[in-house]
């Protein structure tokens, strides 16, 4: 099942969210954990430890009291003593309730047993001076003063632990939270780059095959696999390019037949014309000779617009043969300049003429070939102003790109040039540039059937043109094979 774009998008930011909330509570949670430690710190231990310490002072206050009220028996000393007891009970029980150990309470039980016992002692009134009051209540003492002390070391080792634990909670948490995040952004990089590829990809395929269609290049099939809607356009683009096919084929195949159609009876009418303009039937007065003739001239003009047409179609459904023999190219190159000759000094147009000495013969077609090497020079003759300079240069090449020998035919001009953005253009169908004179002669099939000619020769034909300075027209020849290479 193939995801449309825009639950793909769904799907991608979903994910984002998904990870980002799941980093955000991971945080949160660890975060709020470091806070009630942090909380427990200063409102038990540090509280507590607070506590334990106000105890030690006010027990020791109760212990001077205590001596002085003994040695001197006075009741202000023993109100005092017994504030300070009464005191260090009230401070007692405030340990106990912030207290959350058994071995705190324990502790705690064991230091109100003591406190009692040394109130006990003082008010059993020994005799003063006598030592082993003294040391008992001594002894009572130290075990409260100790076990107070123990309560302060265990809360100040709660806290150090807690704090520990704090750090390794945030140092851990900081360290998941990286990771993750890492992760996180990696696998969010190359989620949007696979979405962003998965749209791309078949689009750029698309405007690919959208370029050959627009080339005339019909007879195509995209297959891509990319999301619901660039698929249905891709299917669409594969109808389209059905129907185009199918039309062209049609166009074809009309083109073909009226051409034919119109071919016997445009042969009947050029027989004709010729034999009026020789008078066979009879004498002709000045002005039938000059209307026969001009009918004869566009008989002549259609019937050559006809063949390259029939040519055309040929070519394009592979069927042209050609007669491939021992050919020498400058006698055709030789050829085509005298045909033109004339047409250049009317013009006072400059013929030149660099052939390649001792040109090897070359396995050609001789007739097809020489009809590109006619269409190029009178092409070159039209756009060329006059006074101008055409010229003509044959270059021989024993070492191609493919390994194999060939002849390179220039044939340049010095017109006004091509545009840039027509270079491409020249060679399709019924195109037809604008002439020297700013007119258009022709059908526009010249340079299209040419460059069918020489593939049809394993040679290639392209134009070179810089705006201002003439055209150059490069066709390149294979030089001879055996025979049966070329088909």
């Amino acid at each position: 099942m193939r995801l449309t774009i825009f639950w793909r998008a769904i799907l991608a930011q979903s994910i984002l969210i998904a990870l980002i909330s799941c980093i955000g509570f991971y945080a949160h949670s660890k975060l709020n954990e470091i806070t009630q430690l942090g909380a427990s710190i200063l409102e038990v231990d540090t509280a507590c430890i607070r506590e334990e310490k106000q105890l030690i002072k006010i027990f020791l206050t109760e212990l001077r009291n205590g001596e002085k009220y003994l040695l001197f028996r006075d009741k202000n000393l023993k109100a005092a003593f017994l504030q300070a007891g009464t005191d260090f009970n009230e401070s007692l029980e405030r340990i106990a309730g912030l207290a959350d150990s058994p071995w705190e309470q324990e502790t705690l039980a064991g230091i109100r047993a003591s406190h009692e016992r040394y109130g006990a002692e003082v008010f059993r009134l020994p005799a003063a001076g006598k030592p082993e009051g003294k040391s008992k209540r001594t002894e009572i003492s130290d075990d409260v003063l100790d076990r107070t002390n123990e309560l302060i070391r265990y809360r100040e080792q709660v806290i150090a632990d807690k704090m520990a634990r704090s750090r390794d909670e945030a140092s851990s948490a900081a360290e998941t939270i990286h990771w993750v995040a890492l992760r996180g952004i990696l696998g969010a990089v190359l989620l949007a780059y696979f979405f962003a590829r998965g749209l791309s990809t078949p689009l750029r395929k698309l405007a690919r095959e959208m370029r050959r269609v627009g080339r005339g290049e019909f007879a195509r099939s995209l297959r891509i696999r990319a999301p619901k809607e660039v698929h249905e356009l891709a299917e669409s683009f594969n109808w389209m390019t059905d129907k185009l096919a199918e039309l062209d084929k049609l166009k074809s195949d009309f083109t073909a037949h009226v051409s034919h159609e119109l071919r016997t009876p445009l042969t009947a009418i050029k027989e004709g014309s010729s034999l009026l303009l020789e008078e066979i039937p009879g004498p002709l007065t000045p002005s039938q000779r000059e209307i026969v003739e001009v009918v004869s001239g566009h008989c002549q003009h259609l019937f050559q617009s006809i063949s390259s047409i029939l040519d055309l179609s040929k070519m394009e459904a592979e069927m042209m043969e050609y007669e491939f023999v021992p050919c020498d190219l400058a006698a055709v190159l030789q050829k085509s300049i005298q045909k033109v000759e004339l047409i250049a000094r009317s013009r006072r147009i400059q013929l030149e003429c660099s052939l390649t000495k001792d040109l090897p013969l070359l396995r050609l077609d001789e007739k097809r070939i020489q009809q590109v090497v006619d269409n190029l020079l009178n092409n070159a003759l039209k756009f060329t102003p006059e006074g101008g300079k055409v010229s003509v240069e044959s270059i021989l090449n024993n070492g191609g790109s493919d390994g194999h020998g060939q002849v390179q035919v220039k044939i340049s001009d010095s017109g006004e040039g091509i545009p840039r953005e027509e270079l491409n253009r020249i060679f399709d169908r019924f195109y037809q540039g604008a002439s020297g004179n700013g007119k258009s002669h022709g059908t526009g099939l010249g340079l299209a059937i040419a460059r069918y000619i020489v593939e049809g020769h394993q040679g290639m034909l392209w134009a070179e043109s810089e705006a201002g300075k003439g055209s150059t027209f490069i066709f390149t020849l294979p030089l001879l094979k055996p025979e049966g290479e070329l088909h």
